[in-house]
């Protein structure tokens, strides 16, 4: 019988749609600016003005002809308009994608496709792939709108502004109390990469999307009003849920900046009195690495931060507290895009010192099982993670085998994450990964994405790809072992830039390839792929020879 490891707490949960929950009854003043530009704070949203674009957006999306169901994509780069379009397209009836601006046409198209998205809200700065994809994927020009935020681009010939869609006047959001409507009801459509193919869409409820808020922030109130400094791309699942519905919902200050530029980052953090930072470990391990003279005191306002998406190094953590006010916590917390981000956290002003990843947050459920699907009910022993609970996703969008692979009969999610839980502490630890995904700067690279390119050069026989730990980098490299063609010359140099040519920035093989005579496989043809890591120098670089 399976050990079921129960949250400290249960709490209740609205049956709301998604944009009643965050505009129903704000407890803040509604002149009060919430989205603001970090680089020119005079550009600001407040509650007032998001409801009314909102509504005029909902309207100009429907005269455009989004029905019930339908998928929009947004194309860019963080704004303070990111999240209202988010939210207009919900409360449309429709469903929120967010596709990565590094795409390469390829990648993009393969989202837009398998998203099913029908409408294109973009960046004037990457119109020119969007066209070709969005071709490819069967959306015409005139469903295309060109998201000008700033109001200074010229529009490309043929296409429109988003700005089109707001001058039509308003119409209200699509509203229920339900919850079976909620729980079934899609609000978004997030990516989330496989082991064993492109990556997936991860369908994200509206009870989802309201649950995370409540159980993560909602059920520990700060005794302080929040503000953060936001610099991880809005598409993220890390990012998303706090950005789009935390903000409006509770009040809390979002200053966004279009990426991040680590001088920026910390000055904005002092100037604007940031008290909270969600971050990914390379943010810190650039913190750490920078030669700023005034790093440290200009973190000294900041009373939280919490580091996510990818396993972070206990030393560069341990190292990174060490910057901050002695009562400023620094922890680690753990989730996944199919949790609608995280699943468990350290509650403020808890400090955590020991790697954990936290305890499972309120109405959240985890058990352990073995390489043979048995349940573990041992504490302190490792087992693969398994979730489940009102954030869990209900499945990947028009993927059944993909849908039979990753939930049991129970409803329970298998991460692929080996964990353990301490029986006293009941604090969490990650301490392997059975899943084989490459953790690059908080993004997840699939190996077999990377490998099918590099089996489609001619001069390649096989190819394996692993992720290389840097522990003063605090993420990983995709390092390639090529096995080369009889009779054909092909070098490290040449494959890379072959690979970089058809893949986004951080998929590239930054950690070197290698030639080898053959891949280690086991008896039934699945690459070894613990030797391979055995064989990555250290620094994610790779040995000459295997």
């Amino acid at each position: 019988m399976a050990r079921i490891l129960e949250p400290e707490k249960r709490l209740p949960l609205s049956n709301q749609d998604l944009l009643s929950y965050v505009f129903d009854q704000p407890a803040y003043d509604r002149t009060k600016s919430i989205y603001i530009d970090a680089h020119n704070p005079s550009r600001f949203i407040s509650w007032n003005q998001a409801r009314t674009i909102i509504r005029q957006l909902i309207k100009g999306l429907r005269n455009a002809g989004l029905q019930n169901g339908d998928c929009v994509a947004v194309h860019s780069l963080n704004n303070i308009y990111y999240s209202v379009v988010v939210l207009a397209i919900v409360g449309a009836g429709g469903i929120f994608t967010g596709t990565n601006p590094s795409y390469t046409a390829g990648e993009l198209q393969h989202h837009l496709k398998t998203s099913c998205s029908k409408f294109v809200i973009c960046e004037p700065e990457f119109v020119s792939p969007v066209l070709g994809s969005a071709k490819q994927a069967s959306i015409p020009n005139e469903n295309i709108w060109v998201f000008d935020a700033t109001g200074e681009s010229i529009l490309p010939p043929g296409l429109q502004s988003w700005t089109h869609l707001l001058k039509q006047g308003e119409s209200d959001w699509v509203h229920f109390d339900d919850l079976a409507v909620a729980k079934k009801t899609t609000a978004a459509r997030f990516f989330s990469s496989g082991t064993t193919g492109l990556p997936k869409a991860v369908e994200i409820t509206h009870h989802n999307l309201l649950s995370q808020h409540a159980l993560v922030f909602e059920a520990h109130l700060r005794p302080y009003s929040m503000s953060h400094l936001i610099v991880l791309p809005a598409f993220h699942a890390a990012i998303a849920p706090l950005m789009h519905i935390g903000a409006l919902r509770s009040g809390y200050v979002m200053y966004i900046m279009r990426r991040f530029e680590l001088n920026s980052y910390l000055e904005f953090v002092d100037r604007y009195n940031i008290t909270d930072l969600i971050v990914v470990p390379p943010i810190l391990t650039a913190i750490l690495k920078s030669e700023h003279p005034e790093k440290e005191r200009r973190l000294q306002k900041v009373k939280n931060i919490v580091c996510g998406a990818a396993p972070l190094d206990k030393a560069i953590q341990n190292q990174a507290r060490d910057l901050l006010p002695k009562d400023t916590p620094l922890t680690q917390a753990w989730g996944m895009t199919e949790t609608c981000c995280a699943s468990m956290i350290f509650p403020y002003p808890e400090k955590d010192e020991t790697g954990s990843v936290g305890r499972l947050v309120p109405n959240v459920e985890a058990k352990l099982i073995d390489d043979q699907g048995r349940n573990i009910t041992a504490y302190n022993v490792p087992g693969e993670l398994c979730i489940r609970g009102p954030t869990v996703t209900p499945g990947y969008f028009d993927n059944p085998s993909a849908n039979s692979s990753a939930f049991d009969d129970d409803g329970w999610l298998k991460t692929g994450d080996i964990a353990s839980c301490d029986e006293a502490s009941r604090k969490w630890y990650i301490v392997d990964r059975k899943k084989e995904l490459i953790k690059v700067s908080g993004f997840q690279v699939a190996p077999s994405e990377v490998e099918a390119v590099l089996l489609s050069h001619p001069g390649v026989a096989d190819a394996a790809v692993v992720g290389a730990r840097s522990p003063g980098d605090g993420t990983e490299r995709p390092c390639a072992f090529v096995v080369p063609k009889s009779g054909k010359k092909v070098t490290g140099a040449e494959l890379k830039l072959y690979a970089a040519r058809r893949l986004a920035k951080y998929k590239e093989l930054s950690g070197g390839v290698s030639f080898v005579e053959a891949i280690p496989r086991n008896a039934s043809g699945k690459i070894l792929r613990r030797v391979l890591r055995g064989l990555c120098e250290d620094d994610g670089g790779l040995k000459s020879k295997l």
